[in-house]
């Protein structure tokens, strides 16, 4: 009966201890197993990362002042030219007509304009002869009161006669006056206007010979056609580019940067350079950085020059470069592996006694794979690396043994 009983006893405490061992590794096995990295203190070389293009320098493109038709072609693209070459020849017969049309308006304008000048030399001469003849009048008559006022009986006669002659001479005048009066026209005709015409036409003969010059298209630089978008017998538009000439042997690296990446940038900054096709990395520095943003793209230009004089770089190759800027000393770092993004926002767990804890961090310049944390972690913190995709706040952790 007393084996019975201690059976039983022993059967009911073997299932109770097996119960909490499983219920134990279950726990254990729950915990997500995860890489840590303590965070340190450490310097940093800033590093700006930026993206652009390859750019000519001198990039020409040629129009026509008038719209003209394409007589001959001499290059395609591709082609080196130098400057003075002859391009494209265009049918000038328009343009000579033009050209002949203006230099008869202002053959036309100059006659006028001097006959104007010689009709108004005319009136003013006509009008001093007025004015003398005026003078001539006033005389007489101031004679005629000087002998009225000087009369006398005695003297009367002789009075009378001078009288008479005095009258006489200022009823000459007074014709004399009156028919120069009536015979002259005094209005002066206005050359100020002729003059403005003969300007225009002038300046309307400068266009017309430069027209027919451009029916010669040369090359104003040295350099390679890099765009033809005329065919023989198509009618050149003014508005429209015919060929562009670039000059390769000078190129420039081209980058947009934002507000924030531009006021850490400054003349002769040191850039690495790598281009899409070109194996081996060039170097530079940055030479002009915009002053004003551009309001359509919003960024600012960043240009870098480049000595291209084997002709290897194309305009348009794609290009990333590295821009040093200064030394960061005694900064919190942390590895790239170890930073998460939600919606463009960094973040990391820290561990707590077995517990990844979320935390967001603003982040500052990178070296490598390590990253500057401007806030959000402190010396010595915690940060999970590997396993950190399936974590959420709060979730139990065991570390990895080394």
């Amino acid at each position: 009966m007393k084996n019975w009983f201690w059976l039983v006893l022993l059967f009911i405490f073997i299932p109770a201890c097996a119960t909490d061992d499983i219920t134990s590794d279950q726990i254990e096995r729950q915990r997500l197993l995860v890489d840590v990295a303590t965070i340190e203190q450490s310097s940093i070389n800033q590093k700006l990362e930026l993206s652009g293009q390859v750019l000519p320098r001198n990039q020409v493109p040629l129009v026509t002042a008038l719209p003209l038709e394409v007589k001959e072609l001499h290059v395609e693209v591709g082609q080196t030219v130098e400057a003075g070459e002859r391009l494209l020849t265009l049918e000038d017969r328009e343009a000579l007509r033009q050209l002949n049309q203006a230099r008869s308006a202002v053959t036309q304008l100059e006659k006028a304009l001097a006959q104007a000048r010689e009709i108004n030399q005319s009136i003013a001469s006509n009008v001093g002869n007025l004015q003398e003849l005026q003078q001539e009048l006033q005389k007489s008559i101031d004679r005629s009161r000087a002998v009225i006022d000087e009369l006398n009986r005695d003297e009367l006669e002789d009075s009378l006669i001078d009288l008479l002659q005095t009258s006489l001479e200022v009823s000459l005048n007074q014709a004399e006056l009156a028919q120069a009066a009536s015979s002259g026209n005094f209005t002066l005709v206005n050359t100020i206007e002729l003059e403005i015409q003969l300007e225009s036409a002038e300046n309307a003969v400068k266009q017309a010979e430069e027209a027919v010059q451009s029916s010669n298209v040369v090359a104003p630089i040295t350099g390679v056609v890099s765009q033809v978008d005329v065919t023989v017998g198509q009618t050149a538009l003014p508005s429209q580019p015919l060929i562009v000439i670039s000059d390769l042997a000078k190129m420039d690296a081209v980058f947009s940067v934002n507000s924030f990446q531009v006021a850490k940038l400054t003349s002769g900054l040191p850039a690495t350079l790598s281009i899409t096709g070109i194996d081996d990395t060039l170097t530079g520095a940055i030479s002009t950085i915009s002053p004003v943003i551009n309001p359509q793209t919003n960024t600012f230009s960043v240009l870098v020059p480049l000595e291209n004089e084997s002709l290897r770089l194309k305009g348009g190759m794609r290009t990333n470069a590295v821009i040093d800027l200064d030394t960061i000393t005694e900064t919190i770092v942390v590895p790239a592996n170890g930073l998460l993004y939600e919606s463009g926002e960094p973040y990391v767990f820290v561990v707590t006694e077995n517990t990844a804890r979320r935390q967001e961090v603003e982040l500052g310049s990178r070296e490598g794979e390590w990253i500057e944390v401007i806030s959000g972690l402190e010396e010595n913190d915690q940060i999970v690396t590997t396993g950190k995709e399936r974590l959420t706040d709060g979730s139990e952790i065991t570390i990895r043994s080394e």
